[in-house]
């Protein structure tokens, strides 16, 4: 067996056309919701390299893709040590409840709904990235308040 086809031997001079497949690259607020986050998590998440990285700008706006967001995803179900049947469970549930109508704020604006599960498991990425760098911020403002307690220019004021 060859593993060629007859029409592969036929030259019937037109081009052959290969569909690659498309990659779905999806914007900030709709990533954030495909996450089940709010969109100013994803931000701070992406400020502290502690998550989905964008591959792309379109403006301001960063664009995932979404093989991305689900590895992402799959690394904290990983990360929490939760069955990969679980997983698959909670995030039908979720896509299920995500599908539905969205309630409404007090201003009437929908809100998006928020996967538990990610809320706990992004605000724990979040600390473990942000804990050392406010540390830092901390004691760096510490040591600029002993600096300007012993001038004599704050004993002025």
């Amino acid at each position: 067996m060859t593993g060629r086809t007859p029409l592969d031997d036929a030259d019937d001079g037109t081009a052959t056309v290969h569909l690659f497949p498309m990659r779905r690259l999806l914007p900030l607020r709709d990533a954030a919701s495909h996450l089940g986050i709010p969109a100013r998590r994803l931000r701070a998440l992406g400020m502290l390299k502690a998550g989905p990285r964008p591959t792309r700008r379109l403006g301001r706006t960063p664009l995932y893709p979404i093989d991305d967001l689900d590895r992402y995803v799959d690394a904290l179900y990983a990360r929490a040590r939760i069955s990969s049947a679980e997983q698959a469970r909670q995030r039908q549930e979720w896509q299920v409840r995500a599908a539905g109508p969205m309630p409404l704020d007090a201003r009437g604006r929908p809100v998006p709904p928020v996967d538990p599960f990610m809320r706990i498991a992004t605000l724990d990425a979040l600390v473990e990235a942000g804990g050392p760098l406010a540390l830092k911020t901390l004691f760096v403002a510490g040591l600029g308040v002993i600096f300007l307690s012993h001038t004599p220019l704050l004993w002025r004021l």
